[in-house]
């Protein structure tokens, strides 16, 4: 809870999740193998009802708890991420829905849900589901041995899983860290740790050695806590440490000597904490990400504390009220399975059913927004996007698109008119050979008046259809490669989630790629712009794309380099939807400091082609049209300029270009 209210205090508070599995592995595995030595199997509908009379009323509550507040004070733009990870929650799968927005290029820049910590308890879900059975296929191994030979089956069993998965942890960690955080495969082996600890027979150890052994561990815990951070490899490897000092802990047991953590543990403040444990995993990260919405601002630390103070109040509601009553209470425990598994599948239902119905909700809206999208268009609009802002052509205003938004932030989600499908593009970058997976649009060459090339990350992507309608206007054939997340210079390296290798690959293969066609003589770049920490990086980014250009083929003659857009901050979505529905011009009451966006985010790219001083070298710089002399606009001329933080919408892409030409024209880079 500390390390999500304030990070930097404990930098690597995430491994609590690896404590808690470790526990959850000893305490589970030990009470299943009783079970065994007792009856000789394992009743699955027992094990499950209380599990789920343990585990869901609580958590089926503040999943329906998200769902209504979500409803009540998100912004319609998150409705689609959040209700849906409301339902992979409620469904025990989030942890594999984050898996796959976290390899995703745009949902890796997902806001952070109020559910998004079910992805642990996701892991545990599943594990109780799987364990059982696993252990019920040991036993049938030896379903008519003796207790040891039982006990030794679900050993080897437990070592083989467990040695399988930290292999793979390690592996998976060092090729796709961004997936392997949350996969089940990659947490098997911690359950598995804790496991094999409980199938260990007791010795009896003097009581100073394990004290000394149970501060050992704790101290090994605690050094993963604050030496690790977000950017350690994890789990892989890495979750050894925590893992062993957790072993060692519950190996120690309690060792009655006076200088033992025993003391610390009986606290009686420690012991109800713990006794609340649970509920206030549940409880602190929705009133954490939800607050923000409610209150229009960031969290100072007075409301943090204030969220501390809620989230203990809530837990001890919900264990008394909640808990309680139904893990042990008359209500469910005194009867059959049956009804544990009706009243489990009848709370799923009501929280499924209320996601359904707030997303029939945001359908209807989406539909309306089409609608309205569709009678702005049905006319030609004066001082339409750009065109408000041209410089030469101030003021442009036009009544009607005072409060119009089009794209709407809901209607990018439904990839409607805010996005361009160029069939001619395959998937981008390179494939593992090398090969470049281009795309090439406009007229055959021999009857195209210039061949020109569009090369960048995906704030190039983005251009694709400001270049497509260039291809028409000018007759340009135009040859696009592209790959998300990878800078085309020598000093860069991908972003986070990028594979370094294919990067790596497409940056070497584009130069022949280039030099196959002989006829295509400029380059058009366009990046996304990082913020440097030290003016050393800078430089050498500078560098690094004056030496990516030296690599060009002879035939490319000509560079153009777009200078980057702004950035926006993520709430930036959120103010535009309440500007729509408040009846307020989104441009100027979301507007955001230019300082932050522009000033302080020099352009490396444009730079290193006004140092090179050649006259076939340009840079094109739009910034007028997005901000003026103190501020920069999520909305001009009625249209939605991003559809993220960082990414152009290509109906705003589209507006730009009068104005690149009428740039290219009077720069004349492409004729000398």
């Amino acid at each position: 809870m500390i390390f999500h209210y304030w990070p930097s205090v404990i930098p690597g508070g995430y491994i609590g999740v690896d404590v808690f599995f470790a526990i959850s592995g000893f305490l589970i595995t030990g009470h299943l193998v009783r079970e065994v030595d007792k009856s000789g199997g394992v009743s699955l509908s027992g094990f499950w009802a209380r599990r789920a009379r343990r585990i869901l009323p609580a958590a089926l509550l503040v999943l329906l708890f998200c769902a209504v507040a979500t409803f009540l004070i998100v912004p319609l733009n998150l409705w689609d991420q959040f209700f849906r990870e409301i339902q992979a929650s409620t469904l025990y799968v989030e942890n594999w829905n984050l898996a796959h927005e976290a390899v995703d290029y745009l949902g890796a820049e997902n806001r952070p849900s109020p559910v998004q910590h079910y992805w642990s308890l996701s892991v545990e879900e599943q594990f109780y589901i799987v364990w059982p059975l696993l252990i019920i296929v040991a036993m049938v191994f030896v379903r008519k041995g003796s207790q040891l030979l039982r006990r030794r089956a679900i050993t080897v069993l437990l070592m083989l899983l467990t040695a399988c998965s930290l292999g793979y942890s390690i592996w998976h960690t060092a090729n796709d860290p961004a997936a392997a955080f949350f996969v089940t495969p990659t947490r098997v082996w911690e359950f598995g740790a804790g496991g094999l600890l409980a199938l260990m027979a007791t010795s009896a150890v003097w009581p100073g050695v394990r004290a000394a052994v149970s501060w050992a561990g704790i101290a090994m815990i605690l050094t993963a806590a604050f030496a690790y951070t977000p950017k350690t490899p994890f789990p892989g490897a890495a979750a050894i440490l925590p893992i062993a000092g957790t072993l060692l802990v519950i190996w120690a047991g309690s060792p009655d000597r006076r200088w033992s953590p025993l003391r610390l543990m009986s606290l009686r403040g420690t012991q109800w904490v713990g006794d609340l444990s649970y509920s206030i995993y549940l409880w602190h990260w929705p009133l954490l990400i939800l607050t923000p919405f409610l209150i229009l601002g960031g969290l100072s630390t007075p409301i943090k504390l204030g969220l501390l103070a809620l989230t203990v109040l809530l837990a001890a509601l919900s264990k008394r009220f909640v808990e309680d009553p139904l893990r042990s209470g008359p209500l469910l425990a005194s009867h059959r399975p049956r009804r544990s598994f009706a009243f489990v599948l009848a709370g799923t239902g009501t929280v499924l059913l209320a996601t359904f119905a707030a997303l029939a909700v945001l359908t209807a809206r989406e539909d309306s927004d089409a609608l309205a999208t569709k009678q702005l268009f049905a006319s030609p609009q004066r001082c339409f996007g750009a065109a408000a802002r041209d410089p030469e052509n101030q003021p442009c205003t036009n009544p009607k698109l005072r409060l119009a938004v089009t794209p709407t932030p809901l209607e990018l989600k439904r990839d409607y008119i805010g996005t361009l499908n160029v069939s001619a593009c395959p998937k981008e970058g390179a494939d593992h050979e090398g090969t470049v997976r281009g795309c090439t649009f406009g007229p055959p060459a021999d009857k195209a008046k210039r061949q020109v090339a569009l090369i960048g990350d995906s704030h190039a992507g983005r251009w694709r259809r400001g270049f497509t309608m260039i291809a028409d206007q000018r007759r340009w054939r135009v040859s696009a490669a592209t790959m998300k997340g990878c800078p085309f210079s020598t000093a860069n390296y991908p972003k986070p989630g990028v594979n370094s290798a294919d990067c790596l690959a497409w940056k070497k293969a584009l130069p022949q790629w280039l030099a196959a066609q002989p006829g295509l003589d400029t380059l058009f770049v366009a990046q996304l712009v990082p913020k440097f920490t030290t003016k050393q990086k800078f430089e050498e980014d500078v560098a690094g794309y004056q030496e990516q250009w030296s690599l060009l083929p002879p035939n490319i003659k000509h560079i153009v380099v777009l200078r980057d857009n702004p950035r926006q901050p993520a709430e930036t979505m959120d103010c535009v939807e309440r500007a729509i529905n408040e009846k307020q011009p989104a441009g100027t009451a979301c507007a955001i400091p230019r300082s932050s966006v522009i000033d302080s985010r020099p352009d490396s790219a444009a730079v290193a082609a006004a140092r090179l001083n050649r006259p076939s070298v340009g840079v094109i710089d739009l910034t007028d049209f997005y901000c003026d002399k103190t501020s920069c606009f999520p909305v001009i001329g009625g249209v939605l300029v991003r559809s993220d933080k960082s990414h152009l919408t290509p109906l705003f892409n589209g507006t730009l270009v009068p104005y690149v030409l009428r740039a290219l024209d009077r720069g004349k880079w492409m004729d000398r």
